[in-house]
């Protein structure tokens, strides 16, 4: 289906016309019609399905330049909140509308003023309270309210500030929620705020020829030689390692770095302007793999990532399918790929089970990588002894 089928305004067609978007993806024919009419809704997609279209052009169209707030989007990070609002911006401009983007870590003072005059707002939900309780933001116009990543903000502990914020909206407004995935929690969320939700389940009805998952049987200390042989000989273009342990992901990116592999850790050590810096340059491709933890991948949003390996599993489906969600992006292939060892066969179990159709493929032939002792990324590490900030040779035992 194309865009200029559907009943929009044609500013917004040209503002799409202008970014090369006219064809709709799953998500957004599934749910725009939905959102057009006044319903509720409750989507479950993956990342990367073009689900921020679905509900910012049916918003977008439904808005107008009036300096009021209108349209409320909370997401979980700040990353997240900055990339939703580039689409908005982008598909707004010739309709005129104002975005505002609010979320912590910065000044508050500019972003006061940028909500007093915003048409759409979109936030974390701690600024979003932040702002309500200074009374430099009212929602008392808002008609469309959209939780994004909400299974993703659950996690994170915000439900109670997500219920503080619903409790400042008005009654008659129209709920867009949206999660890769679906659990007791996200039901619970939906039947205490939204009004007969029109249901749309996308997750997990993965093309295999878009997505193909594979895992390897090797042990824990074979991986590292086996994740250079692999990054050494495969047609990559971005790649994206998850590490259950930030201690990890600082050896596995220090490994390969030894091995000659542009690689870069991030993890919750890092400032975060360290960590901006650092995922820019991987988006821009100046680093072409990162290794990282859940944690400092959330709201981690780069397009052309081509590979996805777990060094490490997760503990539960639901973080692996956030996981693999970083390839095979709107509509592109993606390679999602397991490291497995002993230590996670109950994991990959329970993975498979959601999953049936990850293939396990033979363990190639290859050659020991060079491997950093885990020691040498501990502070004040000197050769074989453990020294004291002091520069005195610990006594006891060795490290």
């Amino acid at each position: 289906m194309l865009f200029k089928e559907l009943s929009i305004d044609p500013k917004i067609i040209r503002d799409l016309d202008r970014n090369n978007i006219t064809i709709l993806t799953p998500v957004q024919e599934e749910t725009i019609p939905f959102v057009l009419i006044g319903k509720d809704v409750l989507v479950q997609s993956e990342t990367g399905s073009g689900k921020t279209l679905a509900f910012a052009v049916p918003t977008i169209e439904k808005s107008l330049p009036a300096g009021r707030v209108q349209v409320l989007v909370l997401a979980p990070t700040r990353e997240l909140a900055k990339q939703i609002s580039e689409e908005y911006v982008k598909f707004s401009r010739t309709k005129g509308l104002k975005i505002a983007t609010v979320y912590g870590g910065v000044s508050i003072n500019d972003q006061i003023q940028r909500v007093g005059v915003a048409d759409i707002v979109v936030g974390t939900p701690g600024r979003i309270l932040d702002l309500l309780k200074r009374r430099a933001l009212k929602l008392d116009n808002v008609s469309y309210f959209v939780l994004d990543e909400a299974d993703r903000m659950l996690d994170m502990g915000f439900i109670d500030d997500i219920r503080l914020i619903i409790k400042n909206l008005p009654d008659n407004r129209q709920n867009l929620m949206f999660s890769a995935t679906i659990n007791s929690k996200i039901s619970r969320l939906m039947e205490d705020f939204m009004f007969k939700p029109q249901k749309i389940m996308l997750a997990n009805k993965i093309n295999k020829c878009i997505l193909e998952q594979y895992y390897f049987d090797i042990e824990d200390k074979r991986k590292i030689s086996l994740l250079v042989h692999l990054l050494k000989t495969m047609n990559i273009d971005l790649v994206l390692i998850f590490c259950n342990m930030k201690r990890t992901t600082e050896f596995v990116a220090r490994a390969l770095k030894s091995n000659g592999i542009n690689a870069a850790a991030v993890s919750s050590d890092l400032s975060q302007a360290q960590r901006e810096s650092t995922v820019a340059a991987f988006s821009k491709g100046e680093v072409k793999v990162l290794v990282a933890t859940d944690v400092a991948a959330r709201g981690l949003h780069v397009e052309n990532i081509s590979h996805v390996f777990n060094f490490d599993l997760p503990d539960n489906d639901e973080t692996y399918t956030h996981r693999i969600g970083r390839t095979a992006r709107q509509g592109k292939c993606g390679k999602a790929m397991i490291l497995l060892s002993e230590k996670d066969f109950d994991k990959m179990r329970k993975i498979k089970q959601s999953y049936p159709s990850i293939e396990k493929v033979e363990t190639p032939d290859f050659d020991r990588a060079v491997i950093p002792s885990r020691e040498e990324q501990r502070p004040n590490f000197r050769g074989r002894h453990f020294f004291h900030r002091d520069g005195n040779r610990n006594q006891g035992r060795r490290y």
